[in-house]
This record gives C-alpha cells, sequence and structure tokens, in this order.
C-alpha cells in the first residue's frame, strides 16, 4: 500500500519535545510508514496562537531547521520535497513537504510569503483560531481583510498553495471568490455527517472540486463524531472508529470526490484515537475499506493518487 497524508504537526511536536524523526512516541516517525511502498507528508509548522505574531515568525525559522537536520540525519529515508520532480522519484524515500498552519507569522509583512517560499514552504493555512490580519478562523464570524486579499494574490503568485480548513465560512467564500489556483483543505471532515463548525458543507466541498482542489479527511475525534468528544474510549471499538472515518469518505464520495478526497490525519496535532494511534495504523484503515466492499482501485486513489496528482500539478 502507499500512503500520502495531507497534515500532520510532528515537526511542531518533535521540536519542542526533542524527538528524532526515525523513531519517537509521537503518532509519526520513520518507522512507522516503513511498511508502505511510495510515500509522502506534509509536515505543517504551527503558528502557536498562544505567543505573539512575532515569536511564532522567529519560531518558524527554529523549528524548520530542527525538521532540516532530522532529515539529513535519515536522508537513506526521507527527502525534503519542494518540487513535482522530487515527488515524482520513486527512490522509496519520504517525501516531506513543509507547509504553515495559520498565517499568524506573517503579522502586516507582505514580503515575509516570498522568504516562506525560498525556505521551502508549499502551502499555507490561512486561519487557524480567533482572527488575525488576514481572516477570520472557524470559531469566529469574520471574513478576509484588505490585506487577506494582498496575501491571496502574493501565494498565487510565489507558488504557494492556499489550505482553506479552519476557515470561517465567511472567510471561505471571500476566498472562494477571489483564487485564481486550486487549493485543498488538508483536514476537514463532512458537516452534513457532523455539525462541527471546523467541518465543510457539501456546497464547499463541492466549490473546492470544482477549483481542481482535494479535501484530506481527518482523525480528529470532535471532527469525525460527538460520541468521541465524550472521551468514553472503552464504550467503542477501533472498527467502530473505522466505520466513522468511512462516512465522512463516503459522504465526500457520493458528492463526487472520488478523485479529490485524501487523508489529512492531523498526526500530532490532536489526541489520538483508537486504531489510528500511528501513521502505520492507517493501513488497517484501507484493509477495512477493502473489507467491506472497496474496489483495490478506490482505496489506493483515497491513500496515495489523489493527493499525488494534485501535488505533481501544483508543487
Amino acid at each position: 500500500m502507499n500512503y500520502f497524508d495531507l497534515h500532520c504537526d510532528t515537526a511542531f511536536e518533535m521540536y519542542h519535545k526533542k524527538r528524532e524523526l526515525a523513531q519517537n512516541d509521537l503518532a509519526f516517525d520513520l518507522e512507522s510508514v516503513d511498511g508502505y511502498e511510495k510515500k509522502a507528508q506534509v509536515f505543517a509548522i504551527w503558528s502557536d496562537n498562544s505567543k505573539e505574531e512575532s515569536e511564532n515568525y522567529g519560531e518558524f525559522f527554529e523549528i524548520f531547521g530542527y525538521m532540516q537536520n532530522e532529515i539529513a540525519k535519515n536522508e537513506d529515508k526521507a527527502v525534503l520535497c519542494t518540487d513535482a520532480d522530487t515527488l515524482e522519484k520513486e527512490d522509496g524515500r519520504l517525501k516531506i513537504i513543509p507547509a504553515v498552519e495559520g498565517a499568524r507569522l506573517i503579522e502586516k509583512d507582505i514580503s515575509r510569503i516570498a522568504i516562506l517560499r525560498e525556505y521551502g514552504v508549499r502551502i499555507l493555512t490561512l486561519a487557524h483560531e480567533g482572527v488575525n490580519a488576514v481572516c477570520g478562523a472557524y470559531d469566529t464570524d469574520e471574513g478576509f481583510s484588505d490585506f487577506g486579499f494582498d496575501v491571496v494574490k502574493e501565494c498565487e503568485k510565489q507558488g504557494i498553495i492556499i489550505d482553506v480548513s479552519h476557515m470561517s465560512e465567511k472567510s471561505f467564500w471571500d476566498f472562494a471568490n477571489v483564487a485564481q489556483k486550486p487549493f485543498l483543505a488538508s483536514h476537514s471532515n463532512s458537516f452534513t455527517v457532523c455539525a462541527h463548525p471546523r467541518n465543510i458543507t457539501d456546497t464547499q466541498l463541492r466549490t473546492v472540486i470544482a477549483r481542481g482542489g482535494i479535501v484530506g479527511v481527518d482523525f480528529v475525534k470532535k471532527h469525525l463524531a460527538k460520541v468521541f468528544a465524550e472521551k468514553k474510549e472503552a464504550l467503542y471499538s477501533k472498527e467502530f472508529v473505522y466505520d466513522t472515518v468511512v462516512k465522512h469518505i463516503v459522504h465526500f464520495i457520493e458528492k463526487g470526490s472520488d478523485k479529490n478526497v485524501c487523508f489529512g490525519s492531523d498526526f500530532d496535532g490532536t489526541e489520538k484515537i483508537k486504531g489510528l494511534e500511528k501513521a502505520s495504523k492507517t493501513a488497517l484503515l484501507g484493509e477495512y475499506l477493502e473489507k467491506n466492499g472497496a474496489q483495490s482501485a478506490l482505496v489506493e486513489d483515497l491513500f496515495y493518487n489523489n493527493a499525488y496528482n494534485f501535488f505533481v500539478k501544483n508543487l
């Protein structure tokens, strides 16, 4: 089986907990993806909401440097992936695509977008929580600022893909009305299946698809079902977890996204859930899908091909 995941916070956690990429007690490490043939993972560096914007900007370089050092220590198994040529190489190594989660680190300095691009950032999630200089997040009713629209133009000019996960609904439509290039929702589930404001509506999903984008189903408990938010793990099995994840996948596919739906686990950015505690266990979800009637071609699309095809075109 192949593996392509649109979002994890492992770089942030490795830096702060001083963990190694090769093997660690986090949800993602190199050992956990050894069993996959082709593999790629988006590593997002989070702009911590508890810190000042300037602190976020400075910390980005520290976290990125730590990540680079860990990749260098494991260059036989991992490579920083910032272009389609690297992604297309079938060398067995994990392709790590750099991203930033939350635009707070930009402050109101548009020149920082070019600097992020130069360092290797290829995806920018504009919102996280609350309101930043660009736009409002899912927990607000705020949309884009004038500066935010300038950020969209600059990202598209620089070749940074915009991620709409975490946006408020108003921000989503403000953005969608001006976007000129394909975008993604890296880790957002179905609002129809689970009515959490972090999830995306069917209309938003269709818009992402129409613009040539992709959406990643995440493993965040409160985004999957209310029962998981109650923290009564003894009352449910890993099969129940898989079935709940599949409900989101099936709903997305029913809305026409069989070539657009992927996974964006949010590993190391959320509390572990039973049966999906480590990246290696994502394969069990694939087995569960096939045992319950999914064609192997569809499973390969979900787990790798859909994301791969998007990034080959847009990276």
